[in-house]
C-alpha cells in the first residue's frame, strides 16, 4: 500500500535568463486522485507540466516520486518512473493505422506480432470502457478517436501518474462525457490523473482537488468542494477570491449596432468538400453570408469544418460548386492566397503551431507574415525593420502579451499568448472578411472574452465573420446565425434566437 503523495513538487522555480516563469511553487499529488491544473494563459501551467514530465529540469527546488528525490534529464526518464503526458497536440502518423501508431515508442524492437499488439490494444481499450478499431487509418478518425489513441499508448507504459492536457478542448459534449467516463476508470486502477484545463466544467465534474496557478505562482490548493466557480475565476484573473471582476461581451446587446449588409461577401454555391483520403466532408453545402455578421459554424470536429476554410482561404480546391468573394471577379479559387489576403481576407487557422506561426521566430518576424507586401514594413523589397518592430511593440502593449520583447521567439511564449499575436495579425488590416477556426480553444477567460470582443468589434464596423467553433457558449455569445454540419449534410443557416442549444446539439449528434 502506496502512503503519501506519488508525486510531490517542493519549492520548485524555473527561470529563462532575466525571466522568472515560476516561482516557489509546491503542489503534492496523491495515490488515484484527480488533480486540476488551472490558471490564466502564461500562469506557468505549461511550465509545471514540463517539469512533471522530465521536459525541463526546475532551476530550483526538488520533485519527488513516491518520496524519492528525482533529477529527470529526460522525458525518458520521467516514464521510467512511470510518468505519462497526453499533450493537447497530438503526435500521430494519420497514414498508418492505429496499431501501427500504437506501436511506435511502446513495441518491442524486433518483428512486430501484430495479432499480440491488436489484442494489447482491445484489452486496454476495454479498460477505459472505449471501443477503438486497430486497423483503422488514424487519417480517417475523429479528433476524439485520435485522443482514445494517445490515451491508450500512454496507459500501455503502465503509468502511476498520467497528464492530460486540455483533453476535452476539442471534444463535442457526447465525447467529453466518454473521456470523463475513460477518467473515471483510469482513477480505479490508482492511477492519479492531473488535469490541465481552462473548462471549469470539467474542474467540478471529475476533479478531486484544484491548484490555481497565476503569474507563475500557486494562488491556492485545495478540494474542489471549497470552491464556487465564480471563486476559480476571480483567483485566476486577480489572485483573490470574490474580486470584482471585468464585464464579458454580449452579442445580443451589440447586435443593435450591428450593420449588417444586403450584398453578400461570401456566395458559397452547391459546395463539395472531400477530406485528405479522399471521402466526403460536406454535400451541397449553400450559403451567403454579410457584411456585419458573424456566421458559426459548429459541429463535431471531422465533419468538413477544416476544409470549409481551407477551401475559403485558398489553400485548398473543392470537389464541385462555387465560392465567390465580393472583393474579386471570378471564381475564388482562381485567385491565390495572397490574392485574397491583398483584397480583404483574414485568416485565424485553427492549429496555430502547423499554420499560424513559426515557433523559432521571433515575435517581430511573425507578424510579418502575410504582410510581405505592405508598405508600412517592406519598401522597393527592403524589409523596414524598425517599422516591424515598433508595430510589434504596440501589439503587445494593445493586446497585453506577455513576452520579454519583440524580438522573443514566440515558441517561448504560453498558447493564449501566442493567439493574441496571431489575432493581432490578422486584424492589423481591418479585413472585410475574417476566417475564424477555434480562435478562443484552449485560452484561458480572459483571453477567450478578449478574442470575443475583438470578434463583435469588428462585425460591428462591417466585417463579415465566419466562426468555426465547437464551444456552444461561444457561438451563443457573439453569433449571429449558425450552421451546423454533421455526416456530409449542412443544417441551417439559422438565426441565433430561432434555434436552442439543444436542436443545435441535436444536429452535431446527427439526430
Amino acid at each position: 500500500m502506496i502512503s503519501g503523495p506519488i508525486l510531490a513538487l517542493d519549492g520548485v522555480s524555473k527561470s529563462y535568463g532575466d525571466v522568472l516563469a515560476i516561482d516557489d511553487v509546491s503542489l503534492n499529488i496523491a495515490v488515484g486522485e484527480v488533480f486540476a491544473l488551472i490558471g490564466e494563459n502564461g500562469a506557468g501551467k505549461s511550465t509545471i507540466v514540463k517539469m512533471m514530465s522530465g521536459e525541463i529540469a526546475p532551476s530550483r527546488g526538488t520533485i519527488r516520486v513516491l518520496g524519492e528525490k528525482v533529477a529527470f534529464s529526460s522525458p525518458r526518464d520521467a516514464l521510467a518512473r512511470g510518468i505519462s503526458v497526453v499533450h493537447q497536440h497530438y503526435a500521430l502518423v494519420p497514414d498508418f493505422t492505429v496499431a501501427e501508431n500504437f506501436a511506435l515508442g511502446t513495441a518491442p524492437l524486433g518483428r512486430l506480432d501484430r495479432s499480440a499488439l491488436n489484442r494489447r490494444i482491445r484489452t486496454l481499450a476495454a479498460s477505459v470502457g472505449v471501443e477503438i478499431d486497430p486497423d483503422a487509418l488514424v487519417g480517417s478518425l475523429d479528433v476524439a478517436g485520435q485522443q482514445k489513441i494517445e490515451i491508450l499508448k500512454a496507459l500501455a507504459r503502465e503509468p502511476r501518474f498520467l497528464i492530460l492536457d486540455e483533453p476535452a478542448a476539442v471534444l463535442s459534449p457526447e465525447d467529453a462525457d466518454r473521456l470523463f467516463l475513460a477518467i473515471e476508470r483510469i482513477r480505479r486502477q490508482g492511477i492519479s490523473v492531473v488535469l490541465v484545463t481552462h473548462r471549469l466544467a470539467d474542474v467540478f465534474r471529475i476533479c478531486d482537488r484544484v491548484a490555481v496557478m497565476r503569474m507563475g505562482r500557486l494562488v491556492v490548493e485545495g478540494d474542489v468542494t471549497n470552491f464556487a466557480p465564480e471563486d476559480l475565476i476571480s483567483l485566476m484573473m486577480t489572485g483573490e477570491r470574490g474580486a470584482a471582476l471585468p464585464s464579458q461581451p454580449c452579442a445580443r446587446a451589440a447586435t443593435a449596432t450591428a450593420a449588417r449588409g444586403d450584398t453578400p461577401v461570401l456566395q458559397v454555391r452547391d459546395l463539395e468538400l472531400h477530406r485528405a483520403n479522399g471521402s466526403v466532408a460536406v454535400r451541397s453545402m449553400s450559403f451567403d453570408l454579410a457584411a456585419g455578421e458573424i456566421l458559426a459554424v459548429a459541429g463535431v470536429e471531422g465533419n468538413g469544418q477544416t476544409e470549409l476554410v481551407r477551401s475559403i482561404a485558398g489553400l485548398e480546391r473543392q470537389a464541385c460548386g462555387s465560392i465567390g468573394f465580393s472583393a474579386l471577379e471570378g471564381e475564388l479559387s482562381s485567385h491565390s492566397p495572397q490574392a485574397l489576403r491583398q483584397a480583404g481576407l483574414a485568416h485565424v487557422p485553427e492549429d496555430r503551431i502547423h499554420d499560424g506561426i513559426v515557433l523559432t521566430q521571433s515575435l517581430a518576424e511573425n507578424l510579418l507574415l502575410g504582410h510581405l507586401h505592405h508598405p508600412a514594413f517592406v519598401r522597393k523589397g527592403v524589409i523596414r525593420r524598425d517599422s516591424v518592430v515598433r508595430q510589434t511593440t504596440q501589439v503587445i502593449q494593445d493586446y497585453g502579451i506577455r513576452t520579454t520583447g519583440p524580438m522573443q521567439p514566440i515558441g517561448r511564449l504560453s498558447g493564449g499568448n501566442q493567439q493574441k499575436l496571431v489575432l493581432a495579425r490578422e486584424f492589423m488590416n481591418d479585413p472585410c472578411l475574417l476566417l475564424a477556426a477555434h480562435p478562443s480553444r484552449g485560452l484561458d477567460i480572459r483571453t477567450s472574452a478578449l478574442v470575443q470582443g475583438l470578434l463583435i468589434e469588428h462585425r460591428d464596423r462591417g466585417a463579415a465573420i465566419l466562426l468555426v467553433s465547437a464551444d456552444l457558449d461561444e457561438i451563443w455569445a457573439i453569433a449571429d446565425r449558425v450552421i451546423v454540419l454533421s455526416d456530409t449534410r449542412m443544417h441551417g443557416p439559422v438565426p441565433i434566437h430561432e434555434t436552442t442549444r439543444q436542436e443545435v446539439g441535436a444536429w452535431m449528434a446527427g439526430h
